[in-house]
């Protein structure tokens, strides 16, 4: 049986979801070179954490899109952890299909505000 283990970026978009389509691609047949089968193929995924406080729960949408790729590929899905508000420390072990995780215990990021005073000079804006 062939392990593969999946982490959920936290800024998707449409581009990404193609991008993240073109990686999973490359991914899988980099398996299926190294001599996994296909059809055996299994997966555990982890990730899509909200960082950083105030922004878009963009690894909802991360999480959502590993899962249906996994399903539209026919790929089955062990296990996965998404969410919350922590990062997730894995350990992984592709020959048997073991994971560790641990949650870290850091507190969210708070965005900053950074405030710039006007430039002194002559008024020339160079772009």
């Amino acid at each position: 049986m062939n392990h593969m283990l999946l982490t959920v970026r936290q800024d998707a978009n449409l581009t990404d979801n193609l991008v993240g389509v073109n990686a999973m691609e490359v991914l899988i047949n980099a398996l299926i070179k190294s001599g996994a089968q296909r059809s055996s193929l299994r997966a555990k995924a982890f990730g899509g954490a909200r960082m950083v406080d105030g922004l878009s729960d963009i690894g909802e949408a991360n999480a959502q899109f590993t899962l249906d790729f996994l399903e539209s590929e026919g790929i089955t899905c062990d296990g996965h952890s998404f969410g919350g508000t922590n990062a997730r420390n894995i350990r992984f072990w592709p020959a048997t299909g073991r994971v560790l995780q641990r949650m870290s215990t850091d507190r969210l990021i708070e965005p900053k505000t950074i405030v710039q005073a006007p430039p002194e000079g002559n008024d020339l804006e160079l772009f």
